[in-house]
């Protein structure tokens, strides 16, 4: 792997860093991973983006007069958790008479903005969502209610920006969003992939004459594998596609031709010659054309191609001036651009408590006299943490031909993060120590493993409590009531190629010990054993929820990497019962 980089878990910190130092005119850093406009708007509607970078100039570039408010970024093509959107809206919710939060549509995108979303409500913040769904490569999938968010989601930040500035209520931005969505539509193309750094190597390979079409801003695969082509023969395509989907008859169009991060400015013109011709040849008029790197995905060799259609009122919001760092348009006025030393954006306005990073810890700490079981929940925390540390590159390689290549990693440091918070809590009994291992789960590994995993941990702790003990009975309940927490959060079924497919043969295996009074270790070898079936069993599967999805029938023949993580974790948590 070569980059511009120094260590692969510096990147993210640092790419804020350097363009908070670059343009201090235009933003200002809230936290690591939250960057705020350097002059606060007041008495109006605040907008919230983000997502895992990599993405960049999105979405901290779109921070600025006429466009976004704050936005917060997870690691590299993982979704914040929810706790930093959280940080996020409160950075901008004071003062302001509510929050939009603009998500695009991939799982733990969803699932972390609306924590956020209901998390703000229930403190009195007036706070609302739409979720971006504009890519047409991908028919819908009920993991995620929908497509993938792309590219079209600038078009969003670049409306209801518009209106919000322009004084608009909550409801009437968010309707702007809406109207936004249901208007744009997005395909890409890709012909070299990228690397994300931690990982080392390239998500997916291409040989020198082939191409992926349909291709995802996270470097998921596409949807098509084929043989090189002329451009002008893929935007054809692409294009057949976009307007094939929506009516854009005699319409007004705005185009965007986005570069993924490693396609040069030459390039990106031949593309939009085609673009604009075979438009003409439609009757379709282009009323604006944006060209360059909007959404990008890392180094990857590619480009998307995004249609608005427009009317009157989309394209008055879209002229509106903005002065944001990778947009500006007309001229923004005087009383916005001078700076109101009371309106300057606190720095320390989005910290938030989070688990501290500290070395490394494998000793266990003493349990209280009054619940021994915290000495047990202790070293399966520890066995876990170094099942996933052992696991990280299998874990990341099986993610990589269906996912976005960061599974290992994120469950590696999430519970790295856990395995350092345990010397703390010594003395604290099971629940607490459960509970505050499932919070930091959700803040430190990020994207739909989080919420979930954490889910599935702090469900766990409640059952403990309120069987008043750790037992073999309270650890099943807790892994049925943890199913349960997933199911409501994310949906799935057995069969759909995710962690349900090795949690559901675990618990049926710890209900059947149960009933023959197997003694608990043999019980938890056992679900173990069944876990790790369940996840082998996801390799014919061709997957209905998460990234997987998209790719339908290419997904099969690949073991599903959320599977084979509890697996592991199961695995861990037998052999502490028979140390």
């Amino acid at each position: 792997m070569k980059k511009f980089i120094n260590k692969p878990e510096d990147v993210e910190r640092q790419v804020v860093d350097g363009y908070v130092k670059a343009y201090p005119d235009l933003i200002a850093k809230a936290a690591d991973d939250i960057v705020v406009r350097a002059r606060r708007k007041q008495g109006k509607v605040a907008l919230v983006s983000g997502g895992g970078m990599g993405h960049e100039p999105a979405h901290l570039g779109y921070v600025g007069v006429g466009m976004l408010d704050a936005a917060v970024g997870g690691a590299i093509y993982t979704s914040p958790a929810e706790d930093r959107v959280k940080a996020a809206v409160d950075a901008v919710a004071l003062g302001n008479t509510g929050v939009l939060l603009v998500v695009k549509n991939y799982t733990g995108d969803v699932v972390n903005f609306k924590m956020a979303a209901e998390e703000a409500a229930e403190e009195g913040v007036a706070v609302d969502y739409v979720v971006v769904d504009d890519d047409v490569a991908v028919e819908d999938s009920s993991f995620t209610v929908g497509r993938r968010g792309v590219a079209g989601t600038i078009f969003v930040h670049k409306c209801a920006g518009a209106a919000a500035e322009a004084g608009a209520p909550l409801p009437e931005v968010k309707r702007v969003a809406e109207k936004v969505i249901a208007n744009v539509r997005t395909m890409g193309v890709a012909i070299e992939p990228c690397t994300v750094p931690a990982a080392g190597k390239p998500g997916f390979t291409l040989a020198d004459d082939e191409m992926e079409m349909g291709v995802g801003i996270h470097g998921e695969p596409g949807v098509r594998r084929a043989a090189m082509e002329p451009v002008d023969a893929m935007v054809d395509e692409m294009l057949e596609k976009i307007l094939g989907d929506l009516d854009f008859a005699a319409a007004r169009v705005a185009v965007m031709v986005n570069g993924a991060g490693g396609t040069p400015p030459y390039e990106l013109a031949i593309v939009s010659n085609r673009v604009h011709d075979v438009l003409s040849e439609r009757g379709i008029a282009v009323a604006r054309t944006y060209m360059g790197p909007f959404m990008t995905s890392l180094e990857m060799r590619g480009f998307s191609v995004t249609l608005l259609r427009l009317d009157d009122e989309l394209e008055k919001l879209l002229a509106a001036p903005a002065r944001a760092v990778a947009w500006t348009e007309g001229e923004v006025g005087a009383a916005d651009a001078a700076l109101d030393a009371a309106a300057e954006a606190p720095a320390a306005a989005a910290e938030k408590s989070v688990p501290a990073a500290g070395t490394k810890s494998t000793s266990v700490p003493a349990a209280s006299e009054e619940d021994p079981a915290a000495a047990r929940v202790t070293a399966a925390l520890l066995a876990v943490a170094e099942a996933m540390d052992a696991h990280k590159d299998e874990l990341t390689e099986l993610d990589m031909p269906i996912g976005d290549s960061d599974h290992g990693i994120n469950m590696a440091r999430g519970f790295d993060a856990v395995r350092d918070q345990l010397p703390g809590l010594a003395g604290a009994d099971a629940p607490t120590i459960m509970r505050k291992a499932a919070m930091t789960v959700i803040s430190k590994v990020g994207g739909s493993s989080g919420p979930l995993y954490g889910t599935l941990m702090r469900k766990m702790g409640v059952a403990v409590k309120r069987a008043g003990g750790l037992t073999l009975e309270s650890f099943t309940q807790g892994l049925r009531d943890g199913l349960q927490g997933i199911e409501d959060l994310a949906g799935g079924a057995p069969g759909d190629k995710t962690m349900i497919d090795a949690m559901v043969p675990a618990i049926a295996s710890l209900d059947e010990a149960l009933a023959a009074g197997t003694p608990a270790a043999d019980a938890l070898a056992a679900a173990a054993e069944a876990a790790a079936e369940g996840a082998e069993a996801t390799i014919p599967l061709v997957a209905r929820k998460g990234r997987a999805s998209y790719l339908g029938e290419r997904s099969r023949g690949h073991k599903d990497p959320g599977a084979t993580s509890f697996a592991y974790c199961m695995a861990a948590v037998a052999a502490c019962a028979r140390s």
